[in-house]
């Protein structure tokens, strides 16, 4: 796609051939998510199915209060970061969601891993929403009343059919547990409320706080780096909404003063959430 890219001279190449697919053209997996019952559920049968479609890529769904993201990148880090790829699918993706509903609906904002490119790329026109770049996933971030729409023309009986067909191509569950991302769930899931402790979560898993933070850390992750990360990269998708204030987001990413939140921005970035909120702006 890259070569494509390069030989037509066409800056917006991956965006175009994603905008130019319907879901219909995704064979198997186009149809589970024609006959999903809401976007929501569209989206979570893509992160099931995936593999049956397209090896060698990761996605997932995260919810942030009033916000979805999903987010998709190639499961090889060296071969992260290359532009019209990652553009096409969020180019598929906002094609898909709008045939689904039959409305005319767009992301909040997209987000790629990818350096901002020099040449003039029409990501409006295609994705409808502004674009952030340098992200740790390739995303497109939908208001989570949005992702309630209803898919029109679902087939609930067919769509059984066709999960019991994926399900026997992609043979059993694996044992196997994705324990970091199980954990950065229940975290997201707990901030609000203030209890995304570590004794919190490894009761909700069934395990002591010294086993899970173990079991973490064979694989390289500590609770409280996790805890960190997955606060900060809250925060930042909230503070880029304009109409949420301040309070909400302290409240959001669980802190119970917004002073706790400007503390512990600046000790992430160096700079205040108001001066954060002040660049982001400047910058779209």
């Amino acid at each position: 796609m890259e070569r494509a890219a390069s030989l037509t001279g066409d800056a917006s190449y991956g965006l175009r051939l994603g905008a130019s697919l319907d879901p219909r053209d995704r064979g198997l997996l186009g149809f589970i998510v024609l006959n999903s019952p809401t976007l929501i559920d569209a989206m979570t049968n893509i992160q099931r199915f995936y593999k049956v479609g397209r090896e060698g890529h990761d996605c997932e769904i995260e919810h942030f209060g009033p916000q979805v993201a999903f987010r998709f990148r190639v499961a090889d880090p060296a071969l992260r970061g290359l532009r019209h790829t990652s553009e096409y699918l969020a180019a598929t993706v906002v094609r898909g969601c709008r045939d689904l509903t039959w409305q005319s609906i767009s992301p909040i904002r997209a987000e790629f891993i990818h350096d901002e490119p020099d040449e003039r790329v029409e990501y409006f026109r295609f994705l409808g929403c502004p674009v952030k770049f340098g992200a740790e996933w390739d995303a497109v971030i939908y208001a989570e009343e949005t992702t309630r729409l209803p898919v029109k023309g679902a087939d609930t009986g067919l769509l059984e059919i066709l999960e019991a067909t994926c399900q026997k191509l992609l043979g059993p569950t694996p044992k196997g547990r994705d324990l970091v991302r199980e954990v950065r769930h229940l975290i997201i899931e707990r901030l609000p409320t203030g209890s995304a402790s570590i004794n919190a979560i490894a009761g909700q898993l069934g395990v002591s706080s010294k086993t899970l933070e173990r079991r973490l850390a064979e694989q390289g992750e500590s609770f409280s780096a996790l805890l960190d990360r997955t606060r900060f990269n809250a925060v930042t998708h909230y503070l880029e909404d304009p109409d949420m204030r301040l309070t909400q987001v302290a409240y959001l990413a669980g802190y119970t003063e917004p002073a706790a939140l400007v503390r512990a921005f600046k000790r992430w970035t160096g700079e205040t959430p108001a001066k954060f909120r002040e660049r982001s702006r400047s910058a779209m």
